[in-house]
């Protein structure tokens, strides 16, 4: 007897339709974790009703993450099937299934998913160990061998070394989710030093294809060099979006300083706001500034913000790695918690140790729960 694990309102008619069926359906004991539930009954497929578990994401990470559940198929009933198919695209083994769709098609959508799991199945069973183990290891030596070629093209994008200038300090903090990720920043001084660029940016997902993105945005940037934050962006975004593939975005934000002013120029394309901290009041203030993330829509305008540093003040650039990140309780760390680090910081630390100060912060909040995002943090010091 087959068994399906099924995510959803225990009083819908799907399960004791599949019941009848002749299939076995375990649902969420209210005195077991999942894990554990899945774990003593390891099921033949998931089926998963959207229209009730909203959070789908993290259930796929979490049923991917599990050892008796890493190759299930998985069947999704979606409200918004484009939605969702784009969002779990980079899950294998998982079909989405519309929410119009009727329980006898349902049925034969999971019954169609068990006999391919069974005939893969007995494929895999007809080779030997010996075979298995031998394309394994030719497997994961490809991989390594990709990792470290996408390792060291990421690597070239972000600067080799920061500007040094008794004008200002500078630090960054940044910690890819895996061995590539999605996150770039870059911080360039022009060759008569009277501007600073700084710019920083977040692919939507993770891993190779993360990575791939970072690295045609980092070439868009660059095209587009010489012109002001906004209309850089603008020249960045129409490069980008014919390329980029559907369902990816790109938020990325560019300042530039002017370091014997303290004059900033700001825009941003859906990323936080910058963050500057007055070191007169020790008061954190955020500089927002409309446009939507690379790959929404093309040919919209950015705002372009003006701001002022004093000496001792603070700039500060950051992804949502580090505001959206979950302690055990499943708090979000927050901007609001970010800036009231910030505002507490001494004065008197360095650049690079202002940075340590809020990556320990983050840490103790973590409280030694994983990060599921890549986190970037550049902070900037107006010395004079």
């Amino acid at each position: 007897m087959d068994t399906i694990f099924f995510l959803g309102d225990s009083k819908d008619q799907i399960p004791t339709f599949l019941g009848r069926l002749g299939y076995a359906v375990l649902g969420v004991n209210p005195d077991l974790p999942v894990s554990d539930v899945v774990a003593q009954t390891p099921p033949d497929i998931i089926l998963i009703d959207g229209r009730v578990a909203h959070d789908t994401i993290n259930l796929f990470e979490f049923f991917r993450a599990q050892e008796s559940t890493r190759g299930v198929p998985i069947i999704c009933v979606s409200p918004d099937q484009e939605h969702d198919g784009d969002q779990l695209s980079q899950f294998e083994r998982v079909e989405i299934v519309p929410a119009t769709s009727s329980v006898g098609m349902l049925a034969s959508r999971i019954a169609t998913q068990l006999r391919l799991r069974k005939k893969a199945g007995a494929d895999v069973a007809q080779s030997s160990l010996a075979e298995m183990n031998l394309a394994l290891r030719d497997y994961n030596t490809r991989m390594k061998k990709d990792l470290e070629e996408a390792r060291e093209i990421q690597r070239s994008l972000l600067p080799q070394k920061l500007p040094r200038d008794p004008r200002f300090q500078l630090a960054v903090s940044y910690h890819p989710l895996e061995e590539v990720g999605g996150d770039w920043y870059s911080v360039d001084l022009s060759p008569d030093r009277t501007a600073l660029e700084l710019h920083i940016a977040d692919v939507s997902g993770h891993g190779l294809p993360a990575a791939f993105l970072a690295s045609m945005a980092k070439l868009a940037m660059v095209a587009a060099q010489g012109l002001g934050p906004d209309k850089l962006l603008e020249k960045m975004s129409s490069y980008l979006q014919p390329q980029l593939p559907r369902g990816r975005f790109i938020t990325t934000g560019h300042a530039l300083y002017k370091p014997d002013t303290g004059e900033v120029l700001w825009a941003r394309a859906g990323h936080g706001p910058a963050l500057v901290r007055r070191r007169a009041t020790g008061r954190v203030e955020q500089l927002y500034g409309e446009g939507f993330p690379i790959g929404f829509v093309s040919g919209e305008p950015y705002e372009l913000v003006r701001d002022q540093l004093q000496p001792g003040d603070l700039l500060i650039l950051y992804t949502d790695g580090l505001t959206e990140a979950q302690n055990r309780s499943m708090e979000q760390f927050s901007l609001e918690r970010l800036c009231s680090c910030i505002s507490e910081i001494s004065d008197g630390l360095p650049a690079g140790k202002m940075v340590e100060r809020i990556i320990d912060v983050l840490a103790d909040f973590l409280d030694e729960r994983l990060l599921k995002d890549d986190v970037t943090l550049v902070l900037l010091k107006r010395e004079f």
